[in-house]
């Protein structure tokens, strides 16, 4: 028999239906706070009624994420309040599991042919799908590869993801790296095995795939990447290796960011006090050069707190410079020298499109 406590909390997910011909705009303040009533009432059956909380929270989830395909929903609210009643629905899995093979199966369902939200993690599922779901997800995920047809002449993400995940719930390192490694389309597929080689103590292994993943030649996500093995290189007690790599990328493209990253590492190693200068004077000549570089030493300067430096580097770089950063400037620099800021305040009127 359903207590009444069910019930009331049953009729409240009801609540989350929404009407696709309802403006897209319209309650969704509302309909945020209903999602969030709704988690917080699942969360406290967990203790009270374990056993209802699954089902009840599982269709909660597929409501919402329904109706997310008609709600505007730029600033992710909404979305953000999915992914909590998703918490949720793992919380009460783990506290009592629904049947393996079905909970596998709706998983399944919401990666490969849903909407692309809400995001999950298998490892959340884990002891609630144990080997039985897990097989059946396996089973379900290779029968899919079969049929599906390949996005950007890759395996389609759902697909490769759920692979992915289902490799690592295994607990075998290689097996887990030999599947991540199948699909090495940028930086970010190398930090992943970074990642899991770190963590497992193969740390020489780590650094391998580390350099593997700097040396391809899509460069989106390197940064992170680089900034682990950065980090392998100091723990492994290679601190000129790493300051090298800073200073060849800083060299290469003298930006704010990477002034900061060499800044970063030379502070852990204990030699930023005699490095500064030279990056400072390298940035400088790189600026001279290339004027696209004026607005990074001026803005290092800055963050360095040598403001009368940097007024005078913006001076010799006055039309190199973007409005925002002289607005900076000025304001920075009217409070002390006030008989400054005239001229160049006053060619920030007359720029054209300016006010």
């Amino acid at each position: 028999m359903v207590s009444a406590e069910v019930e009331r909390v049953r009729r409240l997910i009801d609540g989350l239906r929404r009407n696709r011909r309802t403006h897209p705009q319209h309650g969704r303040r509302e309909y945020s706070q209903r999602v969030r009533e709704v988690a917080a009432e699942c969360e406290a059956l967990i203790e009270t009624e374990p056993a209802s909380v699954p089902s009840l929270a599982r269709r909660a989830v597929d409501l919402v994420t329904t109706a997310l395909m008609y709600l505007h929903d730029s600033s992710g609210i909404v979305g953000d309040d999915l992914h909590a009643l998703m918490t949720v629905y793992a919380r009460a899995c783990a506290a009592a599991s629904p049947e393996p093979k079905r909970l596998a199966a709706w998983l399944a369902k919401l990666r490969l042919d849903g909407p692309g939200w809400p995001d999950f993690e298998l490892r959340d599922y884990a002891a609630a799908l144990g080997q039985k779901g897990r097989a059946e997800l396996a089973r379900i995920v290779d029968e899919r590869a079969k049929v599906a047809e390949p996005e950007f002449g890759r395996t389609p993400f759902g697909i490769r993801i759920l692979r992915e995940q289902l490799a690592e719930l295994t607990g075998d390192v290689d097996h887990y790296v030999a599947v991540l490694a199948e699909d090495l389309y940028a930086a970010s597929q190398y930090l992943k095995i970074v990642d899991v080689l770190r963590y497992a103590g193969r740390a020489s292994d780590a650094e391998q795939w580390a350099q593997r993943g700097l040396g391809i030649g899509n460069p989106i996500d390197q940064g992170k990447l680089r900034d682990l093995y950065v980090d392998l290189l100091l723990e492994r007690g290679a601190a000129d290796e790493a300051l090298a790599l800073r200073w060849q990328l800083f060299d290469q493209r003298p930006t704010a960011s990477h002034y900061r990253d060499l800044r970063r590492t030379a502070e852990r190693t204990g030699d930023w006090s005699s490095l500064r200068d030279e990056a400072l004077k390298r940035l400088h000549h790189a600026a001279t050069k290339q004027p696209a570089f004026a607005d990074h030493l001026v803005g290092v300067l800055l963050d360095e707190g040598e403001l009368d430096q940097a007024w005078l580097e913006a001076i010799d770089h006055t039309d190199d410079l973007p409005e925002s950063r002289w607005h900076q400037l000025i304001e920075l620099r009217q409070p002390t020298h006030p008989e400054d800021v005239i001229e160049p305040w006053q060619r920030l009127i007359q720029r054209p499109g300016s006010g």
